[in-house]
């Protein structure tokens, strides 16, 4: 398969585009993820809780920037959004970019794949499987978010500065590839 990746495996995981007819599905985990968001009491993506409305995960399917990881029973076991285009989001965080840079966005883990380190497999295997060559992954996360601002770093994403909207700040991330 070609494509973005040079593999699309890692573990007992598959990586695949999503397609129209996992639109349910996708909605569904990113639906989940906010709630439990919320449950610990952090305020991201939370207008999917008051929506029934799916256009922007149907827009990125179809764009072909929503990623989907299934383990070995074909299960969704995560999700992603990677696009090698700002949209009005990223240039509202970032400002206009005209470097080469692929933007990282709903990165999501299914319940029953919770504590699994799915999350950072994830990340560690974009490292090493995404073809870039002196370019960067990008991404933003709630700056209040003290678990996740750790995990990118961990991850080994360098924090750039903040940025905001509305009342709400942002972390920002940046890793170069110089493969």
């Amino acid at each position: 398969m070609s494509g973005l990746f040079r593999e699309y495996k890692f573990g007992d995981y598959n990586v695949r585009k999503a397609g129209a007819q996992d639109l349910v599905a996708v909605y569904g985990l990113l639906r989940d993820t906010a709630s439990w968001l919320k449950a610990k009491g952090i305020s991201q993506w939370e207008e999917l809780l008051h929506s029934e409305e799916n256009n922007e995960a149907r827009q990125a399917i179809s764009s072909g920037i929503t990623h989907l990881v299934e383990d070995g029973d074909g299960d969704l076991a995560a999700m992603f959004n990677l696009s090698g285009k700002q949209n009005d989001w990223d240039i509202d965080m970032w400002g206009k970019q005209d470097d080469l840079a692929y933007y990282l966005h709903k990165l999501a883990v299914a319940k029953g794949h919770h504590q699994q380190q799915i999350g950072r497999q994830i990340l560690d295997w974009i490292d090493e499987n995404i073809l870039l060559e002196n370019g960067y992954v990008r991404l933003d996360c709630v700056a209040d978010n003290s678990v996740l601002n750790d995990f990118y770093q961990r991850a080994g994403y360098t924090f750039v500065g903040y940025a905001s909207e509305g009342k709400d700040n942002f972390s920002l991330y940046e890793k170069l590839f110089t493969n």
